[in-house]
Formats: C-alpha cells, structure tokens, sequence
C-alpha cells in the first residue's frame, strides 16, 4: 500500500474532529474559546523507546509525553498533529497496533486528531505530536514566575521511569516495565490544582533535579531540596539510590511551586525556592553534594 493507503486505513478513522475535514486538506482549523496552548515532542526508537516495545504502548506513550506538558500548564489536553516516520523492515501489523493504542489514549484523555503526516524512511521509528491545549484559568501557569520562599511540590512518585526501563531491559518483569512503557500521568484534577494554587509549574520529564533547576532558573531563583521528603517509587536509605530515581528521566510528574504551610491533595511538599542561585541538597539535615549530572540531556 501507499502511504496515502495507509493514511485512509488507519488514521483518518481515528480523526474526528470538524476542523480536520477527515484529512482533505493540508491544514486544520482549531478550536475556537479559552486560551489555548500547543506544545511538540518527538520520540525515537532506541533513544525514547526501546526496538522490543510494543508497539501500542509506544503510541500510548506519545500522547502521554505531550498531554503531560499540558496538564502541567494548568490546561486540558485538546488536540493532536501526528507526524510518522515509518521504516520499511515494519510490518503493517506493527503499524496498525501502534495505531490502536494512540487511538485509544486519544480517546482515553479526550484529545481529537486533526491531521499530520506518514512518511517511509530507512531509519529508526520516529514520532512527533503537537498537541494544544485549553487553559483552565487565564492562562498557562510558566516556569517563571515561582518566587523566593515559595514551597516546591510534586505529585506522584519519582523514579518509575527508571525502575521501569530497568525492568524492560531485563525482561522479567512484564508489569514494572509497563511503568516505563507507559507512563502514568497527571489527571485533569492535578492540572486544576495546578491552575488554581501554582505560582510556576512544569512537567518533569528528564529527572526531578534537573527540572527543578530548570523551573528555579526560569523564576531566577535557587532551590532547595530535601531528599527524605522526595517520595520514592523505591523507597531507599542509601542517597545514592536516591539520587539515581531523582536524576532518571521518563516520570511525567508536575513539579510546582506554591504558598508554603499547606496541604495539595496528591502533592508532596519536597523543598522550596530560594534567593541564592543553584541547587541545594540535602538528606536528613546533612548538606549533599548535588550529582554531576542532574538529568536526562538530549
């Protein structure tokens, strides 16, 4: 088949937004009404996923990777450009479960497909999604606009990411993996919370403590963080441990910072912004010497 067969067999059933024209056109129309927002990831076979992923799994975890950026905006996740990059030792089988388990992500999280494009190639599978958003509030809440003494808080438990992957190399534990393969996100309950008590937020994606960095040098703060307080995927004494489920990438966790002194269901308060520059460290009132590396570069 052509692409263009293949586009008309297993995509275009999955559009069903008006403004797509059921793929007619080289151009969609958006939604009209709240502020809306976009973002784009991109992942690739043997950097992202693994080659032995399934590969409805490997479509789950595209749009879990995109709507997670928009939950943590303080935004609900509203539709999706797909750009496919197929090779041409994949079977159509192959193709058709990665679109099976996309579609239903999509239809999971309430996110209507509006267009893209499938192209053949020699090299690895690569993925993009631009997915918009609809912010809860005003707008989305940034990364800069955390202040000095404000509390930092995360949902969830850090390091899934990385026992997961552990497990999907060794291959013996189908259910842990499944924690890598396909991530658990945020609700559209955290991304109100986040909407509504925020000053900053933003998706962790490439490890808790680069993030934090990172979501602290956009409000042109510090951070402080206090390990013990980090809930743990793997609860652990050692620091080492714990530093490794903190500087592992892959756990689409929101990162926030509010007004401390408070209680956000689902949300541990972990450390607080501060006004010197830098990352603090620190386990059971003992200063730490923060990692060499911090996270996940690309």
């Amino acid at each position: 088949m052509t692409e263009s067969d293949w586009i008309r067999k297993y995509i275009a059933p999955v559009v069903s937004a008006p403004g797509a024209d059921q793929l007619r056109d080289d151009v969609a129309l958006l939604s009209a009404g709240r502020p809306t927002i976009v973002t784009m990831d991109t992942l690739v076979e043997g950097v992202h996923f693994l080659s032995t992923d399934p590969c409805d799994m490997i479509g789950q975890k595209l749009v879990r990777v995109n709507a997670s950026d928009i939950l943590a905006k303080g935004a609900e996740p509203a539709e999706a450009l797909l750009s496919i990059a197929w090779p041409t030792s994949r079977s159509e089988t192959e193709f058709a479960s990665l679109i099976s388990g996309l579609a239903g992500d999509l239809l999971d999280f309430g996110i209507s497909l509006i267009g893209g494009d499938l192209v053949g190639t020699d090299g690895p599978v690569t993925l993009t999604m631009t997915m918009t958003g609809t912010c809860i509030s005003a707008g989305p809440v940034r990364r800069s606009s955390g202040k000095p003494g404000q509390a930092l808080w995360v949902n969830g438990e850090i390091g899934w990411g990385l026992i997961g992957l552990d497990a999907a190399r060794a291959g013996n534990d189908p259910k842990t993996a499944l924690r890598y393969q396909v991530p658990r996100i945020s609700t559209l309950f955290a991304a109100q919370i986040v909407a509504d008590l925020a000053s900053a937020s933003m998706d962790i994606s490439d490890g808790l403590l680069l993030d934090a960095v990172r979501l602290a040098e956009a409000s042109q703060c510090g951070v402080a963080i206090e390990l013990e307080r980090v809930p743990l995927a793997r609860p652990a004494a050692d620091v080492e441990d714990r530093l490794r489920q903190c500087t592992a990438g892959d756990d689409y966790r929101i990162l926030l910072s509010a007004r401390p002194g408070r209680s956000i269901p689902g949300f541990t308060e972990i450390g607080m912004l501060t006004e010197s520059s830098g990352l603090q460290l620190s386990y059971q009132g003992q200063t730490i010497n923060p990692p060499s590396i911090l996270g996940f570069e690309h």
